[in-house]
């Protein structure tokens, strides 16, 4: 399963302008800036004075003269080193190749001159140890980027030094700098994590084996359950628990996570606040229809209950081909029934009533039945008494019109 805890999101892999070092790489509109090249003044804009020349361009504030970017410049064009100040201070590093790409080390500093990310890039992409650090040095994110996520790993800390994040990789990959084989169980021993939020408290726990999660709770700001999740029967399926801040059951789900893929939805219920059970559904894995060898889940059966317990709706699937079809029944609050018919699912919102549809007194006995024709309408219609005695037996017609088929 995917190890990707509350505290931790996915940043993108370009380097976009931030806050901290807007005035550098992104400066004002009404900056002027004066560059030269070999200590002559160039007009980085005319293609003219630029054509063939190689070596590193300058460009300094008019206003303050502090220098603002320095680049390298290859027969003409920006390839190779780049660098960004912030008043007059280094910024921001890292390497332009022909096609515009960044390659190689890239590092970024804090206005105090404290280095707060360092990366490589690989064609263009970021690839191995990515680490940030707060401007007091202490670290902030230990990453290793990876072709995917399973691939890779990656350790975030609050500023106070509490872990904030962890997501284990197929192997240790953070060492020497984070000893990510202890923390994510690599040794042999399972290894127990504690999670934090931005105000110090416990956000998540977390157990590991061998990089994988068996178990994880989040908490609620008072320290209750808020999400549960276990691996079961072997590591073959896992446990969603997610609580009401009351600490009552709020939702439980069931996945099958045998596969090592994408995991496969079996069966979820919803509860009320009082914890009765209101609605269950159930799924069945099944495989893609087009020979894939994918798996999906196939929703087989759902259910609806009273609060009092008793069922209100259950609802059965089936295929017939490839027309899904709804065997629905409906029931009392208490527990008798009063309606059932099929219905085939032309999408997920629309459902079309086919075959014999029936609805029944109080007392258990038959109020009515319904015969769909193929487009949904109903063709005959049968009517009875409350004492079981038949009132009417009409064919209906589309025009609105009925005929009786006895009297």
């Amino acid at each position: 399963m995917t190890q990707t805890y509350p505290t931790y999101h996915h940043r993108a892999t370009a380097w976009i302008c931030s806050a901290a070092l807007l005035s550098a790489a992104c400066p004002s509109a009404l900056a002027v800036q004066d560059c030269e090249f070999s200590g002559r003044h160039i007009n980085t804009s005319n293609g003219f004075e630029t054509a063939g020349k190689t070596g590193m361009v300058r460009c300094k504030d008019r206003d303050t003269g502090l220098m603002e970017r320095e680049y390298e410049m290859r027969d003409g064009q920006s390839i190779g080193l780049s660098r960004y100040f912030r008043g007059g201070k280094l910024a921001r590093e890292f390497t332009v190749t022909a096609n515009g790409q960044h390659e190689g080390l890239e590092r970024e500093w804090a206005a105090n001159g404290q280095l707060v990310l360092e990366l490589t890039n690989v064609n263009g992409r970021i690839r191995g140890l990515r680490r940030q650090w707060y401007e007091d040095g202490k670290p902030r994110k230990i990453e290793w980027v990876a072709e995917s996520a399973r691939e890779g790993a990656v350790v975030e800390y609050r500023a106070s030094g509490q872990l904030a994040g962890l997501r284990c990789g197929p192997k240790p990959l953070l060492d020497p700098h984070v000893n990510d084989g202890k923390l994510c169980g690599f040794d042999g021993v399972p290894s127990t994590v504690n999670l934090y939020s931005p105000k110090g408290n416990l956000r998540g726990t977390v157990v590991l084996a061998s990089g994988i999660e068996q178990k994880a709770t989040t908490f609620f700001a008072d320290g209750k359950p808020e999400l549960e999740q276990e691996l079961l029967h072997g590591k073959a399926q896992k446990r969603e628990i997610a609580y009401f801040e009351d600490g009552s059951k709020q939702r439980e789900k069931l996945w099958d996570v045998s596969s090592g893929g994408p995991a496969l939805l079996l069966r979820e219920a919803e509860f009320h606040a009082s914890g009765t059970l209101v609605a269950e559904r159930q799924y069945q894995v099944v495989a893609e229809a087009n020979n894939s060898g994918r798996k999906l889940s196939r929703l087989v059966s759902e259910a609806r209950f009273y609060l009092n317990g008793q069922a209100q709706q259950k609802d059965v699937y089936t295929l017939d081909g490839t027309t899904e079809l709804r065997d629905t029944k409906r029931y009392t609050d208490q527990g008798k029934l009063k309606q059932q018919g099929r219905f085939a699912l032309d999408g997920r919102s629309s459902a079309r009533p086919v075959g014999v549809h029936q609805v029944f007194f109080a007392n258990g006995k038959q109020a009515q039945e319904d015969t769909f024709g193929t487009k949904g309408k109903v063709a005959r219609q049968k009517i009875w008494e409350e004492s079981g005695k038949l009132f009417s037996d009409d064919e209906l017609f589309e025009d609105g019109s009925r005929k009786a088929y006895s009297k």
